[in-house]
């Protein structure tokens, strides 16, 4: 698997890298590459400002050099660094390049600090994790500095699933991580039934597809269970009951490429990265 680690330099924060560290150390292994990926522009001031490092360093060694400095601190050797640069000083500019070059080399996950510099109870309108999240075509795993993980491999895992098709591609995703990680899967779904469609008939259809997932993981040797809440609540307290009940190390949810509205609009994706305390592992479909 290859992993980016987008590392701010500048960042004051070492909770947020120790955190950082934590996930990577625990979650993979030296089979994964892992490669560290930093955007310099003058949208840092500490770059911006600079003016006694030469302008051809100041974008490129200079940065870097930080960045070696904290993953040695870190106790972090052998890993690949990238310091991109952009000229605009627009927050799109400079995630698109993360991006593409996400795209040019292949990466499978993006490990992603979210609101490192000072965590707030949801997401700063065009704040870069959130960028990232909408416009990225691969996985992402996120945290912030109240984010609370085991130092250990995620024993078990929560997955939000709709059974839409887009959810299915999901499932077999979060499948592949918790084959992985030899993870305990919990699949969480919220039956909602069509207008007109008798409830009792909606149960058994609902039945039906449960055990057609069920006889699926069967054959694929994953540990699963799958949760079913007919109640009428909102499906962010579902979501987070269920992963206390099994003390989930994870939650995993779904996303579609470049659906700005879809996520600004109160999705699934957005409250579980505003309102869970876990890692939050978004599954691009």
């Amino acid at each position: 698997m290859k992993i980016l680690w987008t590392f701010d330099p500048f960042d004051k924060n070492r909770e947020m890298y120790n955190l950082g560290k934590d996930l990577l150390n625990n979650c993979f292994s030296k089979k994964d590459s892992l490669e560290v990926v930093y955007v310099a522009s003058n949208a840092q001031a500490e770059l911006a400002t600079s003016f006694s490092i030469p302008v051809e360093k100041r974008y490129s060694d200079y940065p870097k050099k930080i960045i070696k400095d904290q993953l040695k601190k870190l106790s972090l050797k052998n890993i690949k660094i990238e310091v991109l640069f952009e000229k605009s000083l627009s927050l799109t500019s400079i995630v698109k390049k993360v991006v593409e070059y996400t795209k040019k080399n292949k990466t499978d996950l993006i490990v992603i600090a979210s609101n490192g510099k000072k965590f707030l109870p949801r997401f700063v309108l065009g704040s870069f994790a959130e960028s990232i999240v909408h416009m990225s075509a691969c996985d992402l795993l996120i945290y912030h500095q109240k984010t609370k993980f085991k130092s250990k491999a995620p024993a078990n895992i929560v997955y939000a699933h709709d059974f839409s098709p887009k959810g299915s591609i999901g499932l077999e995703k979060i499948i592949a991580y918790a084959t992985k990680w030899n993870s305990t899967l919990t699949i969480v779904h919220i039956p909602v039934p069509e207008a007109g469609i008798d409830f009792q008939e909606f149960k058994e259809i609902t039945e039906k597809r449960v055990q057609k997932v069920e006889k699926s993981l069967e054959k694929q040797k994953v540990k699963c269970n799958i949760y079913l809440e007919y109640d009428i609540r909102p499906i962010i307290e579902t979501l987070l009951d269920v992963a206390a009940k099994t003390k989930a190390d994870i939650i995993a949810v779904t996303a579609q490429s470049n659906k700005l509205s879809a996520l600004l609009g109160g999705s699934i994706t957005r409250q579980v990265l505003r309102e869970s305390l876990l890692p939050t592992l978004i599954l691009k479909v």
